[in-house]
């Protein structure tokens, strides 16, 4: 059985928070860079690499419950 993957447990997901901005933007800091990389190219996405979601207004909480698929963790457990 796999175990569920959460980013908001995991130690590579970072938050920022721009100045004068109410929302907080997650991103992977996973260092298998090279594993993202390769899994946007093939599946042809065109969104930031590493970028997980823009957090609520005021909150600090990462809004997914699951890792996304393109998670380099994931991919250790095959």
């Amino acid at each position: 059985m796999k175990a569920i993957i959460r980013c908001s447990e995991c130690g590579y997901c970072r938050e920022f928070r721009p100045v004068r901005n109410t929302r907080s933007e997650f991103t992977c800091e996973h260092p298998d860079g090279d594993h993202i990389h390769q899994y946007f190219l093939k599946h042809k996405m065109q969104r930031m690499e590493r970028f997980i979601a823009y957090g609520e207004r005021g909150s600090h909480e990462v809004p997914l419950k699951t890792s996304p698929r393109w998670c380099p963790r994931k991919a250790e457990q095959i």
